[in-house]
This record gives structure tokens, C-alpha cells and sequence, in this order.
């Protein structure tokens, strides 16, 4: 083993990798939202190859001896391993175990009926899931690239990774509401765009970034879940 330090303070073996892997991995995938203008002008403009920096350009590493290497990291350091960080563990039965305060809030429909049903659906029209449905819950329904999202849309790069967009199902009042999130970027229905609470009708369409959503509804006017509880009684 031959310990390395990169220019960014990262150890790594270079008796296995060329470059440091922790630096490598920060610049995989993009990781930020791409307006539409700018993704449109990259995608008309010819690809070139990345100029790559000569060696001579880096500034030297200082390599570590054996016994330095051999020595435990400070448990002073604020960074931990990601292998001793929190996360998640799987019980016997293959589900996720959650803390304890992870499920204190209870949907309006796992209350009544105890579960938590499909209330609509938004089906891509246009745009990379062209031909493909998102379910809608009752509640606020995110829509994002990012996998936290309700409605994940991570290969349109126009799209705000968290909270792009908000779909509302009140179930009350049986209504589709349409609201901003919490992304500088816009977003539309029916080709006007949505500052404020817009409530949707059957087969409005939501436009963000260059995805278009139809609403399929399920539950409204002649349908809904309280009223096939209610049959059953």
C-alpha cells in the first residue's frame, strides 16, 4: 500500500487508483438544475473533449511512510468513514426499521380506512416518461429529481431536484390543487403558469421543465374512498 494525499487533503492508495476516487465521485452525474435554455444550447453544440492537465500542472503530493500509515485517524476529525455513519438497518422480514419518531403522522385516509389508497395519476405525455404514470396520495405530493420526491423526474435536468412543483389532494372537499414548491424555477398549467393555488380540473396538464403531466383523476365527484368504506358498512 502506498498512501497518497490529493490537493483536496484526501488519502487514497495509488497502487490502485490514478487519481483520487473521492474527488472522481464528487464529479459524477449532474448534481444541479440545468435551466432549459442553457440544457437546449448544450444539446445543439458539438461535443469536445475535456482539455486534461498535464502532471506537471498538479501540485506535488507528500507521500506517507509506514508508520504514518499505519496509525489511526484522530478521533478528532469531524469527517467520519461513511461506513460508521447513520443509516438505516433491514429487519428479518426485509423491511426498513424506522425510529421511533419517523411514525407519528398518520394520512388522513390511513386513519378512516387504514390504508393509504391511489387518489389519481399523472401521466407523462411529453418529455423522457412519455407513456408512463406517477400515482398521486392524498396530501401534498412533491415532484422533483430527487428520490426523496412523491413524483421523481431525475432524467429531466430542467427539473429543481427538491420541491419543484406541489400536487394537492384534499380529500374533503374531493379537489386536485396545483401550488409552487420551493424552487426559484416555474412551472405551468395549461400553459399559464402557477404562482399561486390553482385548483386542477380531469386532464388539465402540468408542464415543469420539459416534462408534461396529464392529471388522471380517480377519486372526485363520483368516487371516493370514503364513500366505498361507507358501501361496505
Amino acid at each position: 500500500m502506498k498512501l497518497v494525499q490529493c490537493s483536496n487533503g484526501h488519502y487514497y492508495d495509488s497502487s490502485k487508483f490514478s487519481a483520487c476516487p473521492y474527488c472522481s465521485d464528487k464529479m459524477n452525474g449532474p448534481g444541479y438544475t440545468m435551466p432549459l435554455n442553457q440544457q437546449a444550447a448544450q444539446a445543439a453544440a458539438p461535443q469536445t473533449a475535456a482539455p486534461q492537465a498535464s502532471p506537471e500542472a498538479e501540485a506535488p503530493v507528500p507521500e506517507m511512510d509506514a508508520e504514518a500509515s499505519a496509525s489511526p485517524i484522530s478521533q478528532e476529525s469531524p469527517v467520519q468513514p461513511i461506513s460508521e455513519q447513520w443509516r438505516p438497518q433491514m429487519n428479518q422480514a426485509g423491511f426498513w426499521q424506522v425510529g421511533e419518531d419517523d411514525n407519528k403522522t398518520v394520512s388522513y385516509y390511513s386513519r378512516t380506512i387504514g390504508t393509504e389508497p391511489v387518489v389519481g395519476y399523472l401521466i407523462a405525455i411529453e418529455g423522457a416518461y412519455f407513456g408512463e404514470g406517477f400515482k398521486l396520495k392524498t396530501g401534498r405530493n412533491f415532484i422533483g429529481r430527487s428520490p426523496e420526491m412523491d413524483i421523481q423526474l431525475s432524467q429531466d435536468f430542467s427539473v429543481s431536484r427538491r420541491k419543484h412543483a406541489v400536487v394537492i389532494y384534499e380529500p374533503k372537499s374531493r379537489m386536485f390543487i396545483a401550488q409552487p414548491g420551493e424552487s426559484r424555477e416555474l412551472f405551468y398549467i395549461n400553459d399559464e403558469v402557477v404562482l399561486n393555488n390553482v385548483v386542477m380540473k380531469p386532464y388539465d396538464i402540468l408542464t415543469i421543465g420539459e416534462t408534461r403531466l396529464l392529471l388522471l383523476p380517480l377519486c372526485g365527484e363520483k368516487f371516493s374512498w370514503d364513500d366505498l368504506k361507507k358501501e361496505e358498512k
